[in-house]
């Protein structure tokens, strides 16, 4: 989905419009992010320390601005990327194109006075992208067998590879005995794509080929937006997504309504900008500990019934949550 082709970036002698300028020539494609990376002369890593500064606070004021990681190929290297995420391709363009970056990349290029910073500019994958999905599968491999599981790897990671909106996979070997599995994150475009893949004859197929190299194998899917409050130590489906937020509701919205009533006056000489901050930060704080908590420990029965008294269960819980909210706005209602 993104463009691979690295294009060096013009040195800071040269025009802003020379064939060279990558602000001008580089293949932005369908991508929404590029990595810059470069390296850093010895002797200037306090000045390549000032100067990310003054990069990140001016990246960061750009128009459809996401996110900007700094990374060192390891600890006290010389080499680093500096990856910068747009939530378009256009405003990732604009971006490039933006007489600040150049003047920016051109100081980092004088950093150690002869302007020879190496330096390249390349299209990033957009690994942290909202819309894209993620199945997480993790296998035990029988002893012995680890050849002929890598071998059977290979040939599931050349057949997903070909499908339509596949974003790429990471896999990793077992850590410890504590950690016994085989790990794979295997990421799609969309539901949709990874659904269809996760359906495909194709794959059913390879899976059935596994069962003598493989002991055992679990799988489940990175989409549940409240999964640091829904924990999932057993691997086993979170709650439904309505229910979460059916249980957000419920705790968030005491918060507010009492934010309202007793903070809101405290805070009325402040800017509106800073009040809703301290506000805001107040509520999500409170829901995620511990109202939260003691939420899905009042109605952890609701969240995850008994597969056997389903209907009963489901039934019960939104009584009991229709009548949590009936007392909520009750209670908000006539002494508010």
């Amino acid at each position: 989905m993104y463009e691979p082709d690295a294009i060096e970036i013009p040195n800071a002698g040269e025009a802003p419009g020379s064939r060279r300028d990558s602000a001008r020539s580089i293949k932005v494609g369908a991508t929404k992010a590029v990595a810059t990376k470069l390296t850093v002369p010895p002797g200037m890593e306090a000045r390549f320390a000032a100067w990310q500064a003054e990069f990140t606070r001016v990246v960061s004021a750009a128009h459809d601005f996401v996110s900007l990681e700094i990374i060192p190929a390891f600890s006290g290297s010389s080499e680093w990327q500096i990856i910068q995420r747009f939530r378009s391709p256009e405003a990732l363009t604009r971006w490039i194109e933006d007489e600040a970056r150049t003047a920016l990349l051109a100081d980092l290029s004088a950093l150690d006075g002869d302007g020879k910073t190496s330096r390249v500019d390349e299209a990033a994958p957009d690994y942290h992208s909202t819309t894209t999905v993620t199945e997480v599968i993790t296998t035990i491999v029988k002893a012995g067998q680890e050849e002929a599981f890598r071998r059977w790897a290979e040939r599931i990671q050349q057949v997903q590879a070909r499908f339509p909106g596949y974003m790429g996979t990471l896999v990793q070997a077992p850590l410890s005995s504590d950690v016994p599995y085989w790990t794979t994150l295997v990421r799609f475009e969309g539901p949709a794509f990874l659904d269809a893949w996760l359906q495909s004859a194709e794959r059913k197929a390879i899976l059935a080929e596994a069962t003598p190299q493989v002991s055992t194998w679990q799988s489940h899917r990175m989409s549940n937006p409240f999964a640091g409050w829904f924990a999932n130590e057993q691997r086993i489906a979170p709650p439904p997504a309505w229910k979460q937020t059916c249980l957000v509701l419920l705790v968030l919205f005491p918060v507010v309504m009492l934010e309202i009533r007793f903070l809101s006056p405290l805070l009325n000489g402040l800017p509106l900008a800073v009040s809703t901050f301290i506000g805001n930060a107040i509520s999500v704080s409170l829901v995620s500990w511990p109202l939260m908590a003691v939420a899905i420990l009042g109605l952890g029965w609701w969240l995850r019934p008994d597969p056997q008294k389903r209907w009963r269960t489901e039934v019960l819980g939104m009584t009991a949550l229709a009548a949590l909210y009936a007392v909520e706005l009750f209670v908000f209602s006539r002494f508010m």
